[in-house]
């Protein structure tokens, strides 16, 4: 009995390690519409070179690359996670503005070059600025890590 359960863990574990990371090249028609909307509100300018659908075990992802090395991930509802321009500048209107805010207080020569929500419950967000500051900030935009 003991060997049938380990098989049948093995098989369950290998099953989950070949599904899990299957990245799959779409085309823009096929992302959910929220996030359609929002590359054509914020990223309309940008050439994209392509998107992927990373379809999990549990979940999909979608990750959108643009030409200029910049890159936006969605979540399976197409709402973004995740805007990275290192090349360029994260669009003023995803920022929440408590976050500006705190920004042209404490860094108002800094642009911002990645946004990241990073738990979907406690909704805490992580910017990233052009000189490689990290700053945390909780879901009442209150700042609690910052990583120099």
């Amino acid at each position: 009995m003991k060997r049938i359960i380990s098989i049948l863990m093995m098989a369950f574990a290998l099953v989950v390690g070949v599904k899990a990371g299957d990245d799959k090249p779409i085309s823009v028609d096929q992302l959910p519409k929220v996030a359609k909307e929002f590359l054509d509100t914020h990223f309309s300018n940008e050439k994209i070179a392509v998107v992927k659908m990373d379809k999990g075990f549990f979940d999909t992802d979608y990750e959108v690359l643009f030409s200029n090395g910049d890159e936006v991930k969605f979540n399976k509802k197409g709402e973004w996670e995740d805007v990275d321009c290192a090349h360029s500048e994260v669009p003023a209107l995803i920022i929440p503005n408590e976050i500006k805010d705190y920004l042209s207080a404490n860094y108002p020569d800094r642009k911002v070059t990645q946004i990241e929500k990073k738990n979907e419950r406690n909704k805490k967000y992580e910017v990233e600025l052009d000189n490689s500051i990290e700053i945390t900030f909780n879901k009442d935009y209150v700042v609690v890590d910052i990583d120099f």
